[in-house]
C-alpha cells in the first residue's frame, strides 16, 4: 500500500501514522502471505494469492445472519465501505472509495441506489479514504475524502454534490480528514495529518480551518461538549496518547495525558464524562474532566476464531484458554453514546459490536457472523469460522438499532439489540477486596432462556490487552452446556500473586456463546 516513487522515509511515516486507523489490515496481509505460500510453486502461489487478495477486499459474496445481526451485500462488488450514516427517514448511507460512489439503502423497500461522485480519483495511495459519513437535518449527506483532501456535501433532494477543498495539508498531499461531528449547525472535522480543526457552517456553507498547537505525531477523533468546546485526541503511535480541549471562544488549549497510546473513538455522555477507545489494545476508558478521574475497562480477549495464529502459539508457549485469545487484543475502535447513557463501540479485531452500560456494569458483545479467512491464519480451521470482517465504523439508528460496515466483505449490516438475550450473568457484588498472596471466591449465576453452550472468559486491566498476568483465575467449570429455563452457579476463584501491585483493577467476567458474550465488570481492590 506504499506510494511508488516516494521517499522511503515518507513511506515509513505514512505506514506509522496510518496504523492509528487500520494499518493492522496491511500488516495482516504481510503476515499471512509471507508464510502461507513460501514453499509452493510460483504459478500456484500467484493464483492463490490473487484469490486471497480478492477475498480480502471483496468477501465471499454471502450475506449471513444471526438472531441479532442481518447482513446486506452492496450492489457494486468490492465497494470497501467504511463510513456509514442514517438520515431522518431511516435510510442508510455509505460511500465507496474504490467505486467513487455514494450508496443509499432504503430498509423499508430493501432497495439500493448509487450516485457517482463527480471527482477524479487521484492516486495518492491513501488507504480507506472515506472514513466519516454524516446526515444533517436538511436531508443532506456529508462525507470526508482523504484522497482529494476534501469534505463533500451531497443533497439528496437535488442530487447535487458540493466539494470543499481543504487548505491544510501534509507532505502526502492531504490532511486525511477522518472524523466529523455536527453541533449547533456547525460541522466540525479533524484530519490525521492536519494541525488544524476544521468547521463548516451548514447554513452558510462557509469553511474555516483553525490552526492548533499539538506536539504529538497525529490527530485522532473529536467530540463536542454542551458548551461547544472541541475535545480531540492526538498520539504518537505506540508511545503516547493525549486528550485536548479547545475553547472555541478563547482558542485556549488544555492538554490531558492518557493511560492509553492509541486513542481513537471519542464521545461525551450527558454527565460530561469523556469515553475513549484505545485502538491498540483491548482497553476503553472514562475520563471525568471535573475530577480528572480515569477509569479503565477492558473487553474479553477475542475468540479463538479471530486468530492470526496467535492462539495456538500462545498455548504452545504455556498459556491457557483463559489467557490466550484469537488475536491478542480486540481493538475497540469508534464509539457512540445512546439516550440511556450506554457506550456502543465496534471491536475491529474482536469482530463484534459491543455495548457497555456504566450503570449496571454490563458489557454485551454481539458477534458478527462473517469471518473472512483472508484476515486470519486459517489453514487448520477446516469448517470452523476463522478471520474477521473488518467492522470499521457504525452508526446508531436508535437505542437498539446499529448499522455498521464490513470493509473487507462488501457489506453493511444491521444489529437489532431489542431482541431478548439468550442468557444473563449475575454477580453478587461489584466490588471485591483481596490481599496479595490470598484468594477469594466470586459466585456467578447464569440464567438461560434457551439451551446453549457456554465458555467462561475473564480479562483484567492489569494489562492493556486484558490478559490476566499476576491475577490467577480459575472457574469451577469453564466450558459447559446449560438447559433452557434453568440457572447454574459457577464459582470463580481469584488469587492475587505476591508480585501484583497494590491498587484498583477492573475485571471483565464473561459467558461466551456463538452469538454473544455477556460480561459483568467488577472492581478488584488489591491491598
Amino acid at each position: 500500500m506504499s506510494r511508488i516513487g516516494s521517499k522511503r522515509a515518507s513511506n515509513m511515516k505514512r505506514i506509522i501514522i496510518f496504523s492509528i486507523i487500520g494499518v493492522l489490515v496491511a500488516s495482516t496481509f504481510a503476515l499471512v502471505y509471507s508464510t502461507r505460500f513460501a514453499e509452493e510453486k510460483r504459478e500456484e502461489v500467484n493464483k492463490q494469492a490473487e484469490e486471497l487478495f480478492k477475498l480480502a477486499r471483496c468477501g465471499d459474496g454471502i450475506a449471513r445472519s444471526t438472531t441479532y445481526i442481518q447482513e446486506f451485500l452492496l450492489p457494486s462488488e468490492c465497494s470497501m465501505p467504511v463510513g456509514i450514516a442514517i438520515d431522518k427517514q431511516g435510510n442508510v448511507w455509505t460511500v465507496s472509495s474504490s467505486k467513487n460512489k455514494v450508496i443509499k439503502y432504503e430498509p423499508m423497500l430493501n432497495r439500493f441506489d448509487e450516485f457517482d461522485i463527480p471527482s477524479k480519483q487521484v492516486t495518492k495511495d491513501i488507504p480507506f479514504p472515506i472514513w466519516a459519513v454524516l446526515a444533517d437535518e436538511k436531508d443532506r449527506l456529508w462525507f470526508t475524502d482523504a484522497e482529494n483532501n476534501s469534505i463533500w456535501l451531497f443533497d439528496n433532494l437535488s442530487k447535487e454534490f458540493k466539494q470543499f477543498k481543504l487548505q491544510s495539508t501534509s507532505e502526502f498531499g492531504t490532511s486525511m480528514p477522518v472524523d466529523m461531528k455536527i453541533h449547533d449547525n456547525r460541522l466540525w472535522f479533524i484530519g490525521v495529518y492536519s494541525k488544524h480543526i476544521g468547521m463548516v457552517d451548514i447554513n452558510t456553507l462557509e469553511l474555516k480551518e483553525l490552526p492548533i498547537s499539538v506536539e504529538l505525531q497525529a490527530l485522532g477523533t473529536l467530540a463536542l461538549d454542551k458548551q461547544g468546546n472541541v475535545w480531540f485526541t492526538a498520539l504518537t503511535l505506540g508511545s503516547k496518547g493525549s486528550l485536548y480541549k479547545l475553547d472555541i471562544n478563547t482558542n485556549q488549549i488544555t492538554v490531558y495525558d492518557l493511560p492509553i497510546t492509541n486513542p481513537v473513538g471519542t464521545s461525551i455522555d450527558s454527565d460530561g464524562n469523556i469515553w475513549i477507545n484505545d485502538h491498540g489494545s483491548s482497553m476503553f476508558i472514562m475520563f471525568n474532566p471535573n475530577t480528572k478521574e480515569i477509569v479503565k475497562y477492558v473487553t474479553p480477549l477475542p475468540p479463538r476464531c479471530t486468530n492470526l495464529g496467535l492462539y495456538d502459539r500462545c498455548i504452545r508457549d504455556g498459556g491457557s484458554p483463559l489467557t490466550c485469545g484469537g488475536y491478542q487484543v480486540s481493538l475497540p475502535y469508534w464509539n457512540a453514546i445512546d439516550s440511556k447513557g450506554r457506550v456502543w463501540f465496534n471491536e475491529h479485531q474482536g469482530n463484534a459490536i459491543a455495548v457497555f452500560d456504566p450503570n449496571t456494569l454490563t458489557l454485551i458483545e454481539y458477534h458478527i457472523p462473517t469471518y473472512n479467512r483472508a484476515w486470519g491464519s486459517c489453514d487448520n480451521y477446516k469448517d470452523e469460522p476463522c478471520g474477521i470482517s473488518n467492522p470499521l465504523r457504525f452508526t446508531l439508528a436508535d437505542d437498539d438499532t446499529v448499522w455498521f460496515t464490513e470493509f473487507s466483505d462488501n457489506k453493511i449490516a444491521r444489529l437489532d439489540a431489542s431482541k431478548a438475550l439468550p442468557y444473563t450473568l449475575e454477580v453478587n457484588e461489584h466490588i471485591y477486596t483481596i490481599k496479595r498472596g490470598e484468594s477469594i471466591s466470586i459466585p456467578l449465576t447464569i440464567t438461560s432462556k434457551i439451551g446453549v453452550s457456554i465458555e467462561m472468559v475473564i480479562a483484567s486491566t492489569e494489562t492493556p490487552e486484558g490478559r490476566i498476568k499476576d491475577i490467577n483465575a480459575e472457574f469451577s467449570e469453564r466450558v459447559f452446556n446449560i438447559q433452557a429455563e434453568s440457572s447454574k452457579v459457577i464459582n470463580l476463584i481469584v488469587k492475587a500473586s505476591d508480585g501484583l501491585e497494590q491498587g484498583e483493577y477492573t475485571l471483565t467476567i464473561g459467558a461466551r456463546s456463538k452469538d454473544i458474550t455477556y460480561s459483568r465488570v467488577v472492581k478488584l481492590i488489591v491491598e
